[in-house]
């Protein structure tokens, strides 16, 4: 996941992930995102990169991403990635974001 983040980071300046809430929650399936601004507007805009399967990392195809009921309405972004990963890794370890969730 967090190679797919980095890609999408280098493409487009931005990147972040929602995770699947339909399906084996072992792995779920993510779907990749990157924000702008619109340059008229000012607003920020969410654009989809790609969907990915949790098991196989492989891109799922384009109606994944369409189904908006399928993702997290929560995004995180490549630096609470790392730290959730390295807290699975690490339960013990200390953590200033997560130290009181449980």
């Amino acid at each position: 996941m967090l190679e797919k983040l980095e890609r999408c980071k280098r493409a487009h300046g931005d990147a972040q992930v929602r995770v699947g809430v339909r399906g084996r929650a072992e792995c779920p399936n993510y779907l990749i995102e990157y924000v702008r601004e619109d340059a008229k507007t000012h607003e920020r805009v969410t654009y989809q990169d790609a969907a990915y399967s949790g098991s196989t990392h492989r891109e799922l195809a384009a109606h994944h991403i369409e189904a908006v009921k399928n993702w997290s309405p929560e995004e995180m972004n490549i630096t609470a990635v790392s730290a959730l990963i390295g807290r699975l890794r690490n339960p013990r370890a200390p953590s200033s974001r997560f130290a009181d969730e449980d």
